[in-house]
């Protein structure tokens, strides 16, 4: 039987996991105000997808309040901290499932979409669903041992929960920077798009996937501490964070953007929502569209997941 951690290897990394867990809702508050400022002509299913994840991230960011308040303040003083689990922790692997799902099922779809090749795209869907079946196994057995003594008991379905996660993540990453890197086309300056969409995608999807990593070797090569909760629970935020940035980034079928700070024309666009015959717009100055498999030539401006109701304005010729 595994003896209960220190107060310090196990109070501070739900503190610390709190703290991130919050810093990243500050971001996701300002990520979500700015789409719903900006992208009023989407579609009602994209917008109150995006108002779902937010709903849930805040009861999830709620929750981690309120879990660390019962160790830290509640039962300051006695001994209950090191032995008994958070009350609320259950709850943690629901809301997380309740949010990394449904994105990594809509990742799932938009690379459909992309490469048009179901194979990645039901790995990704098997992987979420196996880390689903993992998190709720995982929230009733936590809630059954209660204690510290027997959290060997809640390691294997931890695992499965984790380990799936972290593969539909990599396989997520992997697709999507190889699905456009496919789509160079040899013109510089689309090629210049295309790079900078593929920085963003290793940006946002590494940086959840190394999260994912060392929550799952954290967990393993420290079964006594929660020093895995620092990254675990900062893992919902990177999901939301990381997926309404990409609607933030895309044309929004204006003429150009105007960067406020400079008053100045800049790029603004993202590859993952156009496919063929569909146009890659960044400003009033570059416009470009990817050719058909069968045509050569442009094509006007799109919106290839049909996310917004507005038909986008024809460049003029």
């Amino acid at each position: 039987m595994a003896s209960p951690p220190s107060p310090q290897a196990l109070l501070a990394p739900y503190y610390l996991g709190t703290c991130l867990n919050t810093f990243l809702y500050g971001i996701l508050v300002i990520q979500t105000l700015f789409y719903f400022q900006n992208y009023k002509s989407d579609k009602i299913w994209l917008r109150f997808f995006v108002l779902y994840l937010f709903t849930v991230e805040t009861l999830n960011t709620a929750l981690c309040v309120a879990m660390i308040y019962e160790p830290l303040v509640k039962q300051f003083g006695t001994d209950l901290p090191t032995s008994l689990f958070p009350s609320l922790l259950p709850s943690q692997p629901f809301l997380e499932a309740a949010i990394f799902v449904p994105v990594q099922f809509f990742y799932a779809w938009r690379i459909w979409i992309i490469m048009r090749n179901y194979f990645a795209p039901v790995l990704i869907c098997m992987a979420s669903l196996s880390s689903l079946v993992g998190a709720v196994w995982t929230a009733i057995i936590v809630n059954q041992v209660k204690s510290y003594s027997n959290k060997a008991k809640v390691d294997h379905t931890a695992l499965v929960w984790s380990c799936s996660a972290a593969v539909a993540d990599i396989i997520i990453t992997t697709s999507l920077i190889w699905s456009l890197r496919m789509k160079k086309t040899g013109i510089k300056r689309t090629d210049d798009v295309i790079d900078r969409i593929l920085r963003t995608s290793i940006q946002t999807g590494g940086l959840t996937v190394a999260f994912t990593i060392l929550d799952v070797a954290l967990f393993v090569a420290l079964p006594n501490s929660t020093l895995s909760f620092v990254f675990d629970f900062a893992i919902p935020k990177l999901y939301s964070n990381a997926l309404i940035s990409t609607f933030n980034v895309r044309s929004t079928g204006r003429p150009e953007t105007v960067d406020l700070a400079t008053q100045a024309p800049h790029e603004s666009n993202n590859m993952l929502f156009l496919e063929t015959n569909q146009q890659v717009a960044t400003s009033a100055t570059i416009v470009f569209t990817k050719p058909s498999p069968t045509e050569g030539q442009f094509d006007g401006p799109s919106d290839i997941l049909g996310l917004s109701t507005a038909h986008p304005q024809e460049e003029p010729t």
